[in-house]
């Protein structure tokens, strides 16, 4: 997948699963909508706003803004948080193609002492954003499938 194309792909998000596998403990499912926002032509804002649900039935909001960059010098997508302002962006990774339809962090991110590797993946399904956590304190795995 062209970096072309995957700036339409992100572009056409509304709304998303989401799986957490936190250890031992139980599955957690949530899902929520997506406002894609294209402040300029190698950017792709998501907002998400979404509900984890519990095994006990019971919910709880979360909301998210991340920043897509895509690099035109470079076939690079960079992914940052944005949830202390679009000023002050806390960089996560940079994606680079691995194979046909996926991407892979080219390094990972380090959070005090945990380790955040993420992985994207295309298909007619939609776009998986995989992340696998790794720490003394955390052994996660996040699976989130946008769709349009």
């Amino acid at each position: 997948m062209t970096i072309e194309h995957l700036r339409h792909v992100l572009s056409s998000r509304t709304r998303f699963d989401v799986q957490a596998r936190p250890g031992d403990s139980q599955l957690l499912r949530g899902h929520g909508t997506v406002r894609a926002l294209r402040p300029d032509s190698g950017t792709v804002i998501f907002d998400e706003a979404g509900l984890w649900t519990f095994e006990d039935c019971s919910n709880i909001a979360f909301h998210n803004i991340y920043s897509w960059s895509l690099q035109s010098e470079s076939p690079t997508l960079s992914l940052s948080h944005l949830r202390y302002g679009r000023n002050a962006a806390v960089h996560l990774v940079d994606f680079i193609e691995a194979a046909g339809n996926e991407w892979e962090s080219a390094s990972p991110y380090a959070c005090g002492a945990d380790i955040y590797r993420a992985r994207i993946n295309y298909s007619d399904c939609g776009l998986k954003l995989s992340w696998t956590i790794q720490g003394p304190n955390k052994k996660q795995r996040l699976d989130y499938t946008y769709l349009e």
